[in-house]
């Protein structure tokens, strides 16, 4: 719900300011290390999806932070902040996206903020309300009405002793690297590479692995297990899950978590080897952390029933028509999940018309200048376009 546009609090009206004026003066600070003072608001929004996929809960721990770089997976801990309100301080992870941008890094260096000229730690609203940054305006054009640079879901605002919209001592876990002992790789993957959650996947072309545990993807060179390429080959192939852009390798996340991962342009696909005589594969749902048009954001609020159709109450959304037809015949609810969206039409930069519709698994495009071909409807590059927003791929 919340993918395209930051909903929470981000007129900053949604919840009482603690006292008369409580953001008429900049309070901005680094505190030291990646510790920043930063302008928080109550997220609420019950029983609304956030970024990631989560239904949100009353009294839920977790935050929203302005960019999709540092999006946790649903029920994840890959990003987590630390926060502190007049001496309470908990740990949290980032679920969802917002308030007021979807690309503002401002826990990272100047250099590599994607809003330049601002200092790190200065959120990008919370310069557009005190300096006028980008004419006053947020990354979708509408005025910053107060300088809020991240939401706090309910049980963490009130587990601080918050009461209402507030300066709040941030720290990015993710910008202060632990390192600990890991267990051994199993078996026969002991010479995979191993990537802490600050560290850059392995993306580039490798040598054919020549074990004979992997098999070999010679058009983007990149060895892929058996466990998983055998699925690949068998339920769709480059089709459904594109080339693969990553090496597997053991991924470590802030919160301890480890998992067998591989980067395809379209999927993440992990390998579970708890019972090694039984692998399981398994999917990330990357269409909640997908761009959604916002004409196509909002669930239908009344559905009239037709053969063409269908209706998914679970997020609101329809699939009707050709992406219908397509979704049923090519694996529906196993392999492309629920419809987060409804259809909406783009205009690529040479001028080629696109229908696009995001589903828990996958993005369909229906392309008119391809009708008839096997090309009409396509799947969109998620995988890559995970990375991508990452900063990891150009």
């Amino acid at each position: 719900m919340l993918l395209i546009a930051p909903v929470a609090a981000q007129d900053g009206t949604s919840t009482l300011e603690p006292k008369p004026m409580v953001h008429e003066t900049d309070q901005t600070q680094h505190l030291g290390g990646a510790t920043w003072r930063v302008y928080g608001y109550q997220e609420g929004l019950v029983g609304y999806t956030t970024a990631n996929g989560h239904v949100i809960q009353p009294e839920d721990f977790f935050v929203a932070l302005p960019c999709f770089c540092v999006l946790s997976s649903k029920g994840g801990n890959e990003f987590q902040v630390r926060l502190e309100y007049n001496g309470n301080s908990i740990t949290v992870p980032v679920w969802d996206v917002g308030p007021w941008n979807v690309s503002d890094n401002y826990w990272d260096p100047p250099e590599q903020r994607e809003w330049q000229g601002l200092e790190q730690g200065m959120p990008m609203a919370t310069a557009a309300y005190y300096e006028n940054y980008n004419n006053g305006a947020d990354g979708w054009g509408r005025d910053v009405a107060s300088p809020g640079g991240i939401d706090i879901g309910d049980g963490a605002f009130h587990a601080l002793g918050m009461e209402g919209s507030d300066w709040v001592n941030v720290t990015f876990l993710w910008l202060e690297p632990q390192r600990w002992e890991l267990a051994a790789l199993p078996a026969p993957y002991e010479n995979i590479p191993t990537v802490w959650w600050d560290e850059r996947p392995p993306l580039d072309p490798a040598p054919v692995d020549s074990s004979g545990n992997f098999g070999y993807i010679w058009e983007t060179g990149h060895n892929v297990p058996n466990p998983i390429v055998n699925h690949y080959w068998s339920t769709g192939g480059w089709r459904r899950y594109g080339m693969p852009i990553s090496e597997f390798f053991r991924e470590v996340s802030s919160d301890g978590t480890e998992r067998l991962v591989q980067y395809f342009e379209r999927a993440v696909i992990s390998l579970d080897l708890t019972d090694s005589a039984a692998p399981i594969i398994r999917l990330d749902d990357l269409g909640y952390g997908a761009y959604i048009d916002p004409s196509a954001d909002q669930p239908v609020d009344v559905y009239v029933p037709h053969a063409n159709g269908m209706y998914f109450p679970e997020t609101g959304h329809t699939l009707q028509n050709g992406f219908k037809a397509y979704w049923e015949r090519s694996g529906s609810w196993d392999v492309f999940g629920r419809p987060l969206s409804e259809e909406w039409s783009e205009t690529t930069a040479d001028g080629r018309k696109v229908v696009k519709q995001v589903f828990e698994r996958a993005r369909l495009e229906w392309w008119p200048d391809r009708v008839g071909t096997d090309a009409e409807i396509t799947r969109g590059l998620l995988g890559a376009e995970l990375l991508r927003r990452r900063g990891l791929i150009e």
